[in-house]
């Protein structure tokens, strides 16, 4: 193989999809926009309005105003939910006039008074994240009223509070730096990564086999002085450049919006949504190490992608048709990688780690939460290797078949 007729076919390929200025936005400006607004925006959303409704006051519907002691009332007001008087509870929260409702029974202040016990009905939605932040709030304010209950009835009985908690847990967090800072969202990495490699690499890989069957251009190409296999290389240079530049993109997006998130928006959220934010994924912060891993991967699942869209693209008949073979290649990507938020819980085996594709999703997952280790790295490295070579002889063999060539 001639090394220089491969990078004049290489460039070809490159200069072809660079004229189409879609390639850039799509492989360049999309990820690297669209990630960190994806990755980042949601924790910060969820944050926000966790703080801002724990701030504002809510109006509460209350069937049976009169009926609540003083104590109550204040409990209330202390959680900055604001009475209102309502003649029916279920109608005020299902025409939108208050998101949340009590109903408190008559007789419920003198049945504390006596020692007794009384119930307050909780009308809300269910599924209504409005709603449930409202009944949230609701039932801090009764749990506060209720924790006073009980220290007087214990105080007058001549007890100490502290009887009724004879057991306390403390918690040990023994999880990494990397793992708290990843969050629960951290398998949208190398989901985004799988996604943004093979869009990536789809326009140029169906342009340089179907496109050019369907233009007429392929046998020319294929009459002229080179080699089949110098072809292939070419065209799968070309492809997986595309497909790493993407999959790059969107691993600078993360690293940006992570930065952005911990140095602008975190400092001025709330300790209980900065909180929030940081379980979800909006600290995530990666090592020089980690950051190289990642790329090393996405550069493998790069030419695993590249040598499979060049084989099915090369065996349609028109640029349409190959489109549609390549589509539902994005659930090999899409589902393995959605899968990777039940990891934990599903309990993967070692033998994950000899699949490709899961594989370097799996790894991907692993280097950002800091749990990989030299022998997951160096399997999944060789396994998706391997893939690569076998799906390039694959590309080749459809190459060097007249029957694919001609196929019209």
């Amino acid at each position: 193989m001639r090394p220089g007729i491969v990078a004049r076919l290489a460039r070809k390929e490159i200069v072809s999809t660079l004229r189409d200025t879609r390639a850039i936005i799509s492989n360049l400006l999309i990820p690297l926009l669209l990630v960190p607004v994806m990755m980042l925006g949601l924790p910060l959303l969820l944050g926000g309005l966790l703080e801002r409704e724990q701030v504002t006051t809510t109006a509460v519907g209350a069937v049976g105003l009169t009926n609540m002691p003083a104590d109550l009332q204040a409990a209330f007001t202390a959680a900055n939910l604001d009475l209102r008087s309502v003649t029916d509870a279920t109608k005020a929260v299902q025409d939108g006039t208050v998101e949340v409702a009590i109903v408190v029974p008559d007789g419920f202040g003198s049945a504390i008074a006596a020692g007794g016990n009384a119930a307050i009905e909780l009308v809300t939605k269910v599924g209504n994240m409005k709603s449930e932040l409202s009944a949230s709030k609701v039932q801090q304010a009764v749990s506060s009223y209720q924790r006073g209950v009980v220290g007087q009835r214990l105080e007058a009985a001549g007890l100490n509070a502290a009887v009724l908690t004879p057991v306390t847990i403390t918690t040990v967090d023994a999880s990494s730096q990397a793992e708290r800072t990843s969050g629960q969202l951290s398998w949208l990495i190398p989901f985004f990564i799988a996604i943004w490699t093979l869009t990536g690499g789809q326009m140029t890989a169906v342009d340089a086999t179907a496109g050019e069957k369907e233009r007429g251009t392929l046998e020319v190409l294929l009459v002229a002085p080179v080699r089949r296999a110098e072809v292939v290389a070419g065209k799968f240079i070309a492809t997986m450049l595309f497909g790493l530049s993407a999959a790059s993109m969107a691993i600078i997006g993360f690293l940006v919006g992570s930065l952005v998130m911990q140095n602008v928006f975190v400092p001025r959220l709330g300790e209980q949504a900065e909180a929030i934010v940081g379980v979800m994924g909006g600290g995530l912060s990666v090592s020089f190490v980690a950051i190289l891993l990642l790329l090393v991967s996405a550069l493998l699942l790069a030419g695993f992608v590249s040598a499979l869209l060049l084989g099915v693209g090369m065996f349609a008949r028109s640029f349409k048709e190959a489109q549609s073979y390549i589509a539902p290649l994005s659930f090999v990507f899409v589902l393995p990688a959605v899968a990777l938020q039940f990891k934990d819980l599903i309990g993967l085996s070692d033998a994950v780690y000899y699949v490709p594709v899961f594989n370097v999703l799996v790894l991907m997952d692993n280097v950002v939460r800091g749990t990989f280790t030299g022998d997951e790295v160096l399997i999944t490295w060789a396994v998706m290797a391997v893939a690569c070579l076998l799906l390039l002889r694959f590309a080749l063999a459809n190459f060097k078949r007249e029957s694919v060539i001609f196929r019209n």
